[in-house]
């Protein structure tokens, strides 16, 4: 195929990397990048031999670009695919694709009314482990789930948050932990549960650090038909990492680190517990620990996929596409909601309502005395 013309934009951090894994990648070529640092931007181009441009539109405009990579921070990530959605151009969002559900919506429109692919960066379900998990989920070997757990510690000190003011701020960056470190957690947790919960009870609070947005928030979903589950991410819990535990019918995966692990039931709880003779008595198994291929893909892998699914015109063929992105922000934003107001917070999340708190937040009203 030939190769898909990029440009990217925001190249003084993460999509630094970007720009430089792309002479690793067959499937498509970077010609320009942006940045609001003419001297970043003006290095990185030299670097990987692009057009550097001072701003995304005029990359978008001038660049001769055909998809985009979006790697600025995330309040302005709907500006930035809208207009390249105006303008006839593919776009690859990092995550979180935006910092509030309603914005996730417009972008959305914008990308479906412009003829244009929306993809996320969600590299984590290309990681073997995952795509192992995901298939004996989907394969049908826990049978019908009832939980879906999800711990994950991304331990930050004070000196991280003030390395930058508009770190650890609602006008910057719209929230803490949900918004910052977990939303590729935030993914694995619905992906792997296969849907969205239909409501979240949470809490939400800032624990040590000296900042305005939550450094800790847990939650409590209901997913119906019977299954439920658990969602906890903090910057001041250590150690770093995902602990994750799928339970169903026929057993229970457990994976911490890496290593992956499965309690194989002989007889399904359903049909243990209504016939078993004793009161105490519970169904055998036992633990495996499960191998797996450990080869797995990452950022440049998923540009990949994007490229061949603008060149083939199919998005089944990306990674994850901005519905994905949004449910993960559907999900946070929940979370905080429920987190700050200690009240139960039903999906789909009234949009409206959250822009209010937030707005609110970012006006410096404390989280004790939010209107809704």
């Amino acid at each position: 195929m030939e190769p898909v013309r990029f440009g990217v934009i925001g190249v003084g951090g993460m999509g630094g990397n970007h720009a430089r894994s792309f002479k690793d990648i067959e499937e498509a070529t970077l010609v320009a990048v942006a940045d609001v640092s003419s001297e970043t931007a003006n290095k990185v181009a030299a670097e990987i031999g692009a057009t550097a441009f001072a701003t995304a539109e005029e990359l978008i405009e001038k660049g001769n670009v055909e998809a985009i990579i979006i790697a600025t921070p995330h309040f302005f990530h709907p500006p930035v695919a809208e207009f390249a959605a105006k303008h006839g151009v593919h776009v690859l969002s990092e995550k979180p694709v935006s910092v509030t559900v309603s914005a996730a919506d417009s972008m959305i429109e914008a990308c479906e009314k412009g003829g244009v692919l929306l993809g996320v960066v969600f590299q984590q379900r290309l990681e073997a482990v995952r795509v192992h998990i995901k298939s004996m989920v989907d394969s049908g070997v826990l049978g019908k789930l009832h939980r879906i757990s999800m711990v994950a510690p991304w331990y930050r000190t004070q000196a991280y948050y003030d390395m930058g003011a508009w770190r650890g701020t609602w006008k910057g960056e719209g929230g803490g932990i949900l918004m910052n470190q977990a939303p590729h957690s935030l993914d694995q947790f619905i992906w792997l549960a296969g849907r969205s919960p239909l409501n979240v009870q949470g809490i939400a609070m800032t624990r040590l650090h000296n900042i305005e947005v939550e450094s800790s928030a847990q939650a409590i979903c209901d997913f119906g038909d019977g299954m439920t589950g658990y969602f906890y991410a903090s910057t001041a819990e250590v150690p770093s990492g995902e602990r994750l535990e799928i339970a169903g019918d026929k057993g229970v995966l457990s994976l911490d680190g890496r290593t992956l692990r499965f309690y194989e039931l002989e007889t399904p709880i359903s049909e243990h517990l209504p016939t078993a003779k004793g009161g105490f008595e519970t169904p055998k198994g036992e633990w495996k620990t499960i191998e797996y291929d450990t080869a797995g893909g990452g950022h440049s892998d998923v540009t990949r996929a994007f490229a061949r699914a603008v060149r083939a015109g199919d998005a089944s063929l990306m990674v994850a596409d901005g519905k994905d992105g949004l449910k993960a922000v559907e999900l946070a934003n929940s979370i905080l909601m429920a987190g700050y107001t200690r009240q139960q917070v039903s999906l789909p999340l009234d949009r409206q309502k959250y822009d209010s708190m937030l707005a609110q937040l970012q006006s410096g009203v404390a989280t004790s005395d939010l209107n809704l």
